[in-house]
């Protein structure tokens, strides 16, 4: 089945049980029964769902479920770009290229998406961290409201960079806290709880699921202590606190984001390319294997932290940051010298880590699109975001970087993964997406268990 299968299908059933579209009756019957329609699902993350902003590079709310909300003008499928919201690939025009929108397309709480909408949207992508992804994109103009001319520049070179995530399309007012887009779910908050219901105004299809309900976990026992007493459908990185919940089955979706270890100007003579990566290696993977950091790393010989007694600064509103800050304290602290973690809101730490007035700081980043210059632009981004587009520009000529190679140039340093995994009902089907993470449109409840 290719990659895109699911996405067919989910539209196949959903319009054909809304009455909206005539299809074969072999084509309805076959998609009926490979896709069952309906169902709920709640479940609890460690991470902060007070907003979610496509455009954030550090947002991994956004990274988890923003493709359950948002959509760009084209989506990687396969490998290589294809139409969202767009109608066609980009085609050549007076020396650029010109993109059609889709017509009609509006968000689900009913407000057009036209051609000043993507103007603006790619706009507040490029003021927020796309600058560097979208160096060699011009803003476009609106031709009409369903056309924009991009002047010089390749078709198939704006189409890659507009696939991107980071680049998804939001209606004008757009608001993180009331994340109101064009995904196959809509968002609204209920009882503390970010609740995606079925968009049926979705650009590429709704949902098949009818509600999933995501809930912050106040540590990282909550969501294995709600999976195993059967309260939720998924269990966060595991199966259960005590046992594993009976009948439940593991699920794997892959790595959505790296969580970092920063250097900064408090550091001293430590605030130095490299080192950020080598005090990383230098950590055992047995010490954050509870977190779930992806492959173990060659550990490098290391004598832990060497500068100043400093905090180790994180965010105070992820309990998985904050295990990680701890976890990577007590390990970076072995050579005598106190590394404090120090919980702090998240706007204060942005303000630090902009003027980088720290030694030591925990943060995340995720990919601009799967692959190499995808990663490379993130990691690159995330150090120092006017040094970012020369590393986009001109990237490496070989394909198999790893992060941590990548981040021995860099005053950060990659931990680990942050993986969606766990444990998941046996009747709730968890597809993976092709850029990693869960394919919240395409998860299904019901009459099979895959």
């Amino acid at each position: 089945m290719s990659a895109d299968a699911p996405r067919v299908s989910r539209r196949a059933v959903l319009a054909t049980l809304a009455g909206a579209a005539v299809m074969s009756a072999g084509v309805r019957a076959r998609a009926r029964d490979r896709q069952p329609v309906g169902g709920r699902a709640a479940l609890r993350v460690p991470w902060p769902l007070g907003a979610l902003d496509p455009h954030r590079l550090d947002d991994i709310a956004s990274a988890i479920f923003g493709a359950a909300l948002f959509d760009s003008l084209y989506a990687i499928d396969g490998g290589r770009p294809v139409p969202a919201l767009a109608e066609a690939m980009p085609e050549a025009s007076s020396g650029g290229a010109r993109v059609k929108l889709r017509a009609g397309v509006a968000t689900a709480e009913g407000r057009p998406i036209v051609a000043r909408e993507v103007i603006a949207s790619l706009a507040r992508a490029r003021a927020g961290d796309a600058k560097a992804w979208l160096a060699d994109v011009p803003q476009p103009r609106r031709v009409d409201d369903t056309a924009l001319h991009f002047a010089g520049i390749e078709p198939s070179k704006l189409a890659s960079a507009l696939s991107s995530p980071l680049c998804a399309i939001v209606p004008a007012r757009f608001s993180p806290e009331r994340p109101d887009a064009t995904g196959p779910f809509a968002a609204s908050r209920a009882s503390g709880a970010l609740v995606l219901a079925r968009n049926a105004r979705a650009a590429q299809g709704p949902a098949f699921l009818d509600e999933v309900s995501v809930r912050a976990a106040v540590d990282l026992a909550d969501s294995l202590r709600a999976f195993e007493a059967g309260s939720d459908d998924v269990g966060w990185l595991g199966s259960g606190l005590h046992e594993p919940r009976a009948g439940s089955r593991p699920f794997d979706a892959g790595a959505v984001g790296y969580s970092l270890l920063r250097t900064g100007r408090d550091a001293g003579s430590w605030d130095m390319p490299g080192v950020a990566q080598r005090l990383a290696n230098g950590i055992a993977p047995s010490q954050l294997a509870h977190l779930a950091p992806g492959s173990p790393w060659m550990v490098e010989p290391d004598q832990g932290w060497g500068g100043p007694p400093c905090d180790l600064i994180v965010r105070d509103d992820s309990p998985y940051l904050i295990e990680l800050a701890r976890a990577v304290a007590a390990a970076l602290a072995r050579g005598g010298q106190a590394v404090t973690p120090r919980p702090i809101p998240v706007a204060q730490l942005r303000q630090r880590r902009a003027s980088k007035s720290y030694a030591l700081a925990i943060d995340t980043v995720r990919p601009f699109a799967p692959g190499l210059l995808g990663l490379l632009a993130a990691l690159a981004t995330s150090d120092n975001p006017e040094l970012a587009s020369d590393a986009v520009r001109h990237p490496p000529r070989v394909t198999d970087l790893s992060p941590r190679v990548i981040a021995r140039t860099l005053r950060i340093g990659v931990l680990g993964e942050i993986r969606v995994q766990g444990g998941r009902a046996p009747d709730l089907s968890l597809p993976r997406a092709p850029g990693g993470g869960v394919s919240w449109a395409d998860a299904t409840r019901g009459r099979r268990t895959p």
